[in-house]
């Protein structure tokens, strides 16, 4: 597996030169943002995608200041930061710049970079998907969506490219599903700072490489030993995102001897609990894979109940014995959410520890977040 994850991690970072090589080719390259931006259309129409989803960077968020108030959550401001630093060096070359807007953090920062500038198209995201207006909305929103890529790569769309990329999609779906349900063992096979950066490799790489690596990790892991010591507490971590780069806390979390058995994050990350009908209308298809039928995100509302619900069958399918609140600094609508769970859980024998990050991760700041962990991961221990 060591290999595979090497030789991943070299095409993702390389992944920039290639599209500098694509754009003299004459391909168009359109980074983008978020799940509800559908990254199978823009392949489709021969097109280059480009994920936006670096975190972990302090300097980021702070260059957005000359433009924006401090309160926006980090990795929402490094969506500009990095390309006011140079540091994001697909947005400068980009055809268009598309990005989902489901919340207040990603719609400024999105103005930001209009400001500036760059060819930003936004897909509008409604935030209570239960009613059938908003699902109708945000269809509405995919079909100009795809009228707007028709423009911007001079031809129509082949839905037939389509319906091939979504058959893509689910298989490297399925394969992730498959590799994170070997976290159910009692000491799984893979930890989830190796997973979480699979996640981010294979958003970067193309679907048929990505297909076949994560095909070879499976069979490889399938009947491998466990790499956490025996007995090691299993946490659920949840919150927005642990963004490309922001790797700091699993690996405190593991040096402390827990194993972070599964997750339950909304964005930068594959979204391996769906299946894309291939037969269907190319947008009904899609919006109801990832709109109507979807676990709900955190911003949808209502949802806090249902996403309880469904923590509490992760916690039991995966013998949870604690939960890692990870949440982005600012970031109000999870703040509430952790304020709701916190109350449900009181009386229960499941722990939970908000950690808050502005991706602060200097030494000082690091040495107390690493006695908190510790001491968190200690108390699962006393607690098995």
């Amino acid at each position: 597996m060591k290999e595979i994850m090497q030789k991943l991690e070299k095409l993702s970072s390389n992944r920039p030169i290639e599209l500098v090589e694509r754009k003299n080719e004459g391909k168009k390259i359109i980074e983008y943002y978020g799940d509800f931006v559908p990254e199978q259309w823009i392949k489709a129409a021969g097109a280059e995608p480009y994920l936006i989803m670096k975190g972990g960077d302090p300097q980021a968020p702070e260059a957005t200041l000359d433009f924006s108030i401090r309160f926006m959550n980090p990795l929402a401001a490094s969506m500009v930061g990095n390309y006011l630093r140079g540091v994001d060096r697909v947005m400068p070359m980009a055809d268009s710049v598309v990005i989902q807007q489901h919340d207040c953090h990603y719609g400024r920062m999105s103005e930001i970079l209009e400001f500036k500038g760059l060819p930003v198209y936004k897909v509008g995201v409604p935030a209570d998907n239960l009613v059938g207006i908003s699902r109708e909305y945000y269809r509405h929103e995919l079909r100009e969506f795809r009228d707007y890529l028709e423009k911007v790569v001079g031809h129509p769309l082949d839905e037939a490219a389509v319906r091939e990329a979504y058959e893509k999609s689910n298989k490297i779906y399925e394969l992730m599903n498959k590799i994170s349900e070997l976290r159910k063992k009692d000491n799984p096979p893979i930890a989830f700072s190796d997973f979480i950066k699979l996640n981010h490799y294979v958003m970067r790489v193309d679907d048929d490489v990505a297909i076949e690596a994560l095909t070879e990790i499976y069979d490889e892991l399938k009947d491998a030993p466990g790499v956490h010591k025996e007995g090691a507490p299993r946490i659920l971590i949840m919150g927005r995102a642990v963004a490309e780069g922001d790797y700091v806390v699993p690996g405190l979390v593991e040096s402390a001897g827990g194993c972070i058995a599964c997750d339950f994050l909304d964005e930068a990350i594959v979204p391996y609990d769906i299946h894309i009908d291939t037969e269907a209308d190319i947008v009904d298809a899609y919006a109801k894979a990832i709109y109507d039928d979807r676990r709900p995100q955190c911003i949808f509302q209502p949802s806090w109940e249902t996403r309880f619900e469904h923590m509490k069958k992760m916690v039991e399918d995966f013998r949870i014995d604690g939960i890692l609140w990870y949440q982005l600094a600012f970031d109000e609508i999870y703040d509430m959410e952790y304020t709701c769970y916190s109350k449900w859980l009181q009386g229960s024998n499941l722990p939970i520890i908000k950690l808050e990050t502005s991706y602060e991760y200097s030494r000082e700041a690091t040495a107390p977040l690493a006695t908190r962990i510790e001491s968190f991961v200690d108390s699962l221990k006393e607690g098995k």
